[in-house]
């Protein structure tokens, strides 16, 4: 039988991941907690610990790649298409499975043992995800390679250990299931069904497997292409920029502006200096007023890293919001753009009257026209 630590009577948890990363690093299989209930884990670069996994009776459980952070996914899933960097980007360290076609001779898949390759390829798919629970990512993280996984419906209770199928287990470490903030509450310490989604991508886009924690609705927006336009303030230039664009986005596809999630896009905004929830300027608003488009309910925030880390595609109306941006995020040098096609600026309107205001909207208009050819 393993031995079982309960997590809520543990005093120093560092205790516990050592005890874990021992076990693991030796070939041996744990049971740890996770954001979406409970895993079994073992060590990838130990070819022992692969065959245990891959033996253990579990339904309708695949092995499972656990990351340590959304960046390594482009070192196993190299051709990964876009929609699944997006979900990465956006919905990882969290209760998300990311199935796609894998090359098993290419990326950092091709180093690890064949044994662990074996079981985390299944009809030429690889299955990961990146956790954010502290026990199970920070024992991924001290490991010298990556951890593989199955889910497990519930944490067996004691005397389930005793069957022959868990000898290859030798920790556990349990955690009530209303312990992490993804999980549900259960009725019971021993069971917590698993809350993890799963997205299959493919090249023609992606289709839901699971539905858990992530409803439909947060993986369709977690899979849009964002568009941010950016200026100083967030209430002239890249509202109007975001309205124009909205509208003219959707005439294209040949549906309402309310229905661009679905097709696949989100448009947004945001001012380099700007605060949260100032309205446009009355110009702006009667500047679009004009398109028949509405500002009024426009709210101002301003671009941060968050934000700039969600965007596909970032605008700034003048070469110095762009400088400004890859001052800070150098790494975002191919996502951001001028707006204008020319390479010049669109400059703010603010003070100059009407006639100002009017050539701005005209500008934004005629360089959004050739933004929206490039991206369909």
């Amino acid at each position: 039988m393993p031995e079982v630590i309960e997590l809520r009577e543990v005093t120093d948890r560092r205790d516990v991941v050592h005890r874990a990363v021992q076990c693991l690093s030796a070939g041996e299989l744990v049971v740890l907690p996770s954001e979406a209930g409970p895993v079994v884990a073992g060590f990838t670069l130990v070819e022992e610990a692969s065959l245990l996994l891959a033996r253990l009776e579990l339904e309708t459980s695949p092995v499972i790649l656990l990351l340590r952070s959304a960046e390594e996914v482009a070192d196993y899933l190299p051709q990964l298409a876009p929609v699944g960097f997006r979900f990465a980007r956006r919905c990882w360290p969290g209760p998300l499975v990311i199935r796609a076609a894998v090359n098993p001779e290419i990326g950092f898949l091709s180093v690890l043992p064949i044994g662990a390759r074996t079981a985390l390829i299944t009809d030429g798919e690889l299955s990961a995800r990146v956790s954010s629970h502290p026990v199970l990512s920070e024992v991924g993280k001290l490991l010298r390679g990556p951890l593989m996984i199955r889910e497990l419906a519930g944490i067996p209770a004691n005397e389930e250990f005793e069957h022959p199928k868990w000898q290859a287990v030798k920790l556990v470490v349990r955690e009530r299931a209303a312990a992490s903030p993804f999980s549900a509450p259960s009725t019971s310490t021993t069971t917590s069904a698993s809350l993890t989604s799963m997205v299959r991508i493919n090249a023609d886009g992606w289709t839901t497997e699971r539905i858990g924690q992530l409803n439909e609705n947060k993986l369709q927006v977690s899979a849009c292409k964002l568009i941010v336009f950016v200026c100083t303030g967030n209430t002239c230039r890249s509202p109007m920029a975001e309205a124009l664009f909205r509208d003219m986005l959707a005439k294209r596809l040949d549906c309402t502006s309310l229905d661009l999630t679905k097709r696949g896009y989100i448009v947004a905004s945001a001012g380099l200096a700007a605060d949260y929830g100032s309205q446009a300027s009355p110009e702006s608003v009667e500047m679009m007023r004009r398109r028949g488009l509405d500002l009024r309910a426009h709210a101002s925030q301003p671009l941060t890293d968050r934000l700039l880390e969600q965007a596909d595609y970032c605008y700034t109306l003048t070469n110095q919001h762009r400088n400004l941006i890859l001052g800070g995020h150098p790494d975002t040098a191919d996502r951001v753009q001028v707006l204008a096609r020319d390479g010049k600026d669109i400059s703010d309107p603010i003070g100059g009257g009407w006639n100002h205001y009017a050539s701005c909207a005209d500008s934004i208009e005629q360089h959004l026209v050739k933004i929206l050819d490039e991206l369909l």
